[in-house]
């Protein structure tokens, strides 16, 4: 099921559904791809309709933000919990399902996820190969994108990377906008990608180059001011966070 926060439909589904749900779609004919959606997100969406329509578009939104909670609880009295980027891309890196569930529970399917990751800084995705070698099977940085066609310098390289790699599943670090837009202009290129997932900065938090708040600090909702004392330059992207998307909810609200 999903609900809407200012014009874009969040799902209200948990990490365990997501991941199960990502699992079928390996096995699927179809492709599909998944936004986590934060107060940035649907910010932008205020002035970016095309940005709006592929979000909506999506197979599944997901929760990234506590901003969201609030809002679907004030507006609408809905839950919705998080599920953010790193919690998707560490479940999935991570995730065994053991043969007695697997044999016992026949909604369960054995995991066969093959994952391929474009994004990050520095060289975060190298150091997440290196990890886990049994699970990714080929990543890139990638690099500038070209937001008239939504392409890379070397987009068809990469093109020809991801397919050969054998994955099933892609993870675009980009940052919001520019990796759910080139996921919606590229995927159709990608035949073998079932599972098509924007995940922000994961790969830096993963790999340790980049530190992310500690877990009581997520938990209280102030991430964004861990964040904001970590790197002032994000200054605007949580300007918007809790100034603009809490006077958006408000005015909506009252509206």
């Amino acid at each position: 099921m999903k609900i809407p926060i200012l014009g874009i439909k969040i799902n209200q589904i948990n990490l365990g559904e997501t991941i199960h749900q990502i699992n079928k779609w390996t096995v699927s004919d179809d492709q599909h791809y998944i936004v986590t959606v934060n107060p940035e997100f649907i910010v932008a969406t205020q002035k970016n309709k095309e940005f709006k329509n592929v979000l909506n578009l999506a197979d599944i939104a997901t929760c990234d933000g506590i901003g969201l909670v609030y809002a679907a609880r004030f507006l609408l009295k809905k839950k919705l919990i998080r599920v953010t980027g790193v919690e998707l891309t560490k479940k999935l890196l991570n995730y065994q399902l053991s043969n007695n569930n697997y044999q016992i529970n026949s909604k369960f399917q054995k995991p066969n996820f093959k994952i391929y990751l474009l994004g990050g800084k520095n060289n975060s995705v190298k150091i997440l190969r290196q990890k886990y070698p049994n699970k990714i099977v080929g990543a890139k940085m990638g690099g500038k994108i070209d937001m008239a066609s939504w392409t890379l310098a070397d987009n068809n390289e990469i093109i020809n990377n991801i397919n050969i790699s054998g994955a099933n599943i892609l993870l675009v670090g980009f940052g919001q906008i520019k990796q759910e837009m080139w996921i919606f202009h590229n995927l159709d290129q990608l035949p073998n990608i079932k599972a098509a997932i924007g995940v922000g900065g994961t790969f830096d938090y993963l790999s340790g180059q980049v530190s992310r708040a500690p877990s009581w600090i997520r938990k209280i909702g102030l991430e964004w001011l861990f964040r904001l004392i970590r790197e002032p330059k994000r200054f605007k992207r949580i300007l918007n966070a809790v100034i603009i998307f809490p006077w958006l909810v408000i005015k909506n609200k009252i509206s």
